[in-house]
């Protein structure tokens, strides 16, 4: 299939948000200390995209991410065929780059068919990751932790003229009810 769905890679990681105190009234009060100990625990990252954007060569999820630091931001998987790849995630908080290892992105599986009739298929990229805090930013730097991911696209394949499903490498899969889904999980320490 498209080589965004082969070559999707990789994977991902976690953001931190730095958190602040303010205080109100007319009496004047000492200003507040801004905590310095380490905050973990497990980093979800979700997204999804549909339509053309879940097939298109170079695929960018919007993301929410909850846990140790709840924020937004996007990813663009690279478009390649690399198992390894080092991996941006852009969000409010600041860049979060992580090495990730993606041993689904070269091999020659073919995707799962989910429907023969209407040719609807599947394909499914799982990857590990490692942050790289030393070339993260903002609220990032220096953050440490790894974990899992897992992206799912998912497309009607084109039919031939004889009927049967179009499930050769340079099929371009139908953009109408295409969706492409990212999850990550992990443990997170940011500073």
């Amino acid at each position: 299939m498209k080589a965004s769905l082969a070559a999707a890679a990789g994977t991902l990681a976690a953001v931190a948000l730095i958190a602040g105190c303010s205080s109100s009234g007319t009496t004047a009060k000492p200003a507040a200390k801004v905590s310095t100990a380490p905050a973990s625990g497990t980093e979800t990252m979700t997204g999804q995209v549909t339509g053309a954007a879940a097939v298109a060569n170079t695929t960018t999820f919007p993301l929410v991410l909850t846990g140790p630091v709840n924020t937004t931001g996007t990813i663009t998987l690279p478009n390649s065929n690399s198992t390894h790849a080092t991996i941006t995630f852009k969000t409010k908080a600041g860049d979060l780059v992580a090495a990730a290892y993606a041993p689904d992105a070269n091999s020659n599986t073919p995707p799962t068919v989910v429907d023969a009739a209407a040719c609807r298929f599947k394909f499914t990229i799982n990857a590990t990751f490692t942050v790289t805090g030393a070339k993260s930013t903002g609220a990032f730097k220096d953050a440490h932790g790894g974990g899992k991911a897992a992206i799912v696209f998912e497309a009607d394949a084109p039919k031939l003229s004889n009927g049967k499903c179009n499930m050769s490498n340079n099929a371009q899969p139908l953009t109408n009810g295409a969706l492409g889904t990212f999850h990550s999980s992990g443990p997170l320490t940011v500073n």
